[in-house]
C-alpha cells in the first residue's frame, strides 16, 4: 500500500490560515469588541463635530482665528481616540485567543507536528489577526465618508500617518498578547500580563507629562507616547523603527517559546539574543532619526529658508534654559521651537540648570529664572522670549547668517459648521446590529 504524501507546505499554510480566520470569526470577543468600537467611534465623532462646529462659528466671525481650525486635531484625532481605548483594553482579549485556545484544547500540539516551523505558524496567526483587525476600521471609514459628505476637508497624508500609527500600535499589542498567551498557563493570566504592558505604558506617559530627564525620555518612548507623534502628523523613522522592532521582538519571543518540548536553556539563550538585537536596532534608530512633517499647515517645521540656514550650522549650538520643568513657558518652548530646532540643527545641546520658581507671586530662587542663553562658535546672547520670531534672529546673529524667508501660502484653516446627529443611527444602531448579526452567523458555523 503506497504511503500518503503530505500536502505541500503552501497548501498547509493556506489551510492553517483559513482555520485561524474561522477561529477568530466565531469568537464572541471579536464581535463584542467591534460593537463597542462602533459605539465609541460614533460618540467620539459626533462630539468632535459638535465642538468643531461651535469653534468654527467664532472663526467665521473672526477670520484671523480660522487658521486654528484644523480637522486633524479637531475631528480625526478625537475620533481615532476610540481606537486607542479599544486597542489598549479590548484588543488583547481577542489576540490572546490566537494561541491561548489552541493550548487549552491541545490543538497547538497538533499544529507543531505539521511540517511548518513555529515562526511560520506565528506568522500565519498574526496575519489572520491583522486581516480581521481591518474590519474594525469600518466605523472609522464611515466617519471619514460622513465628514466628507458634510463638506468637511480631508488631507490624505494626515489620515495616512494617523492610520499608520494606530496600525503599528495594534501590531505591537497583538505581538505582546501572543507572547503573553505563550508563556501563560491560562487566558486570564495572559490578559493580565498584556494589560499590564498596555496600561503601564499609559501610566508611564501620564507620569512623564511635562517632565524632563530620564522620565521624560521613557515617557516619549512608551507605546502611548510614540502613538502621539503619529497623531500630531509627524513621521519619525525612530518611532517607526521602535514600533516595528518591539513588535518583531515579541513575535520572535513567541516563536521561540511556542514549542513546549524545547529546553529552557536554549530558549533563554535565543531570547537574550533577540533582546540584544532589539536594543541595538532601537538605539541605532534613535541616534540619527529622520523626520517628515505631513501636516497641511506645516506646524512642525520652520520656514524652508530657516531650515536650510539651520542645517548649515556646523558647530554646536548650546541653549541653556533657566525654567522649571513644570513651567508652561518651557512646555510651550519644548513642543514648538525646541522640537523644530532638534529636527533642523545638526548639533544641538540643550541644558536645564537646576532652578525652580517659588510660586505665582513669590520670588524665584535664582536671578536668572526665565532666562534663555544661546552660545555658538564663541558668541553668546540671551533672551526671555520663547517665540521663534525672536529666537531665530538671535541664532542667526551668533552664526553671522542672514536669512530671507521663502514666500509660502498662509494656512487659512478649514472652519465648518455642520450637523452630524443624523449619523447616530448608523453608529448606534445599524453598525452594532450588523456586527451582532455577523457574530451570530459565525456562531452557527457558517464562516
Amino acid at each position: 500500500m503506497p504511503l500518503l504524501k503530505s500536502p505541500p507546505k503552501h497548501q498547509l499554510a493556506r489551510l492553517v490560515m483559513i482555520q485561524e480566520m474561522r477561529g477568530l470569526l466565531v469568537s464572541p470577543a471579536l464581535w463584542i469588541m467591534l460593537i463597542i468600537v462602533s459605539l465609541l467611534v460614533g460618540y467620539s465623532f459626533l462630539q468632535a463635530v459638535n465642538l468643531f462646529s461651535q469653534a468654527s462659528r467664532t472663526a467665521l466671525s473672526f477670520p484671523e482665528l480660522a487658521g486654528g481650525m484644523n480637522p486633524l486635531e479637531g475631528i480625526f484625532v478625537p475620533t481615532f481616540g476610540a481606537y486607542y481605548l479599544s486597542q489598549t483594553l479590548l484588543l488583547p482579549f481577542v489576540a490572546i485567543r490566537l494561541i491561548g485556545l489552541d493550548k487549552q484544547s491541545g490543538a497547538l500540539k497538533l499544529l507543531l507536528q505539521l511540517p511548518l516551523s513555529p515562526l511560520t505558524l506565528c506568522g500565519l496567526k498574526i496575519t489572520a489577526m491583522g486581516l480581521v483587525w481591518l474590519s474594525s476600521l469600518l466605523p472609522a471609514a464611515s466617519a471619514l465618508i460622513i465628514w466628507h459628505n458634510l463638506g468637511g476637508h480631508i488631507y490624505p497624508p494626515e489620515i495616512a500617518i494617523l492610520l499608520a500609527g494606530h496600525g503599528l500600535y495594534s501590531l505591537t499589542v497583538i505581538s505582546i498578547a501572543m507572547f503573553a498567551a505563550t508563556i501563560s498557563d491560562s487566558l486570564p493570566t495572559a490578559a493580565m500580563f498584556c494589560l499590564a504592558a498596555t496600561l503601564g505604558s499609559w501610566v508611564l506617559d501620564f507620569a512623564a507629562a511635562g517632565q524632563g530627564g530620564l522620565l521624560g525620555i521613557l515617557g516619549s518612548l512608551s507605546l502611548t507616547g510614540m502613538l502621539r507623534q503619529f497623531e500630531n502628523g509627524l513621521l519619525s523613522t525612530a518611532y517607526v523603527a521602535a514600533f516595528l522592532s518591539l513588535a518583531l521582538l515579541f513575535f520572535l519571543l513567541t516563536a521561540i517559546w511556542l514549542h513546549p518540548g524545547r529546553r529552557m536553556f536554549l530558549n533563554l539563550g535565543k531570547s537574550f539574543t533577540c533582546i540584544a538585537l532589539f536594543c541595538i536596532v532601537a538605539l541605532s534608530s534613535l541616534l540619527a532619526p529622520k523626520y517628515m512633517d505631513v501636516t497641511e499647515n506645516r506646524r512642525h517645521s520652520f520656514n524652508p529658508a530657516d531650515i536650510r540656514a539651520l542645517q548649515k550650522l556646523r558647530k554646536t549650538l548650546t541653549i541653556t534654559i533657566y525654567l522649571d520643568p513644570q513651567d508652561s513657558r518651557l512646555l510651550d518652548l519644548k513642543h514648538d521651537v525646541l522640537g523644530k530646532l532638534r529636527r533642523s540643527v545638526p548639533q544641538l545641546n540643550v541644558k536645564y540648570p537646576q532652578t525652580k520658581s517659588a510660586g505665582l507671586f513669590g520670588a524665584t530662587e535664582s536671578d536668572n529664572y526665565g532666562l534663555i542663553q544661546y552660545s555658538y562658535n564663541g558668541q553668546h546672547d540671551q533672551s526671555y522670549s520663547n517665540s521663534e520670531n525672536e529666537i531665530l534672529p538671535i541664532i542667526y546673529t551668533l552664526a553671522g547668517a542672514q536669512v530671507v524667508p521663502d514666500s509660502i501660502p498662509t494656512y487659512s484653516g478649514h472652519p465648518l459648521t455642520a450637523e452630524a446627529t443624523g449619523s447616530k443611527w448608523w453608529f448606534y444602531i445599524f453598525l452594532p446590529l450588523f456586527f451582532l448579526c455577523a457574530g451570530l452567523y459565525g456562531r452557527k458555523g457558517k464562516w
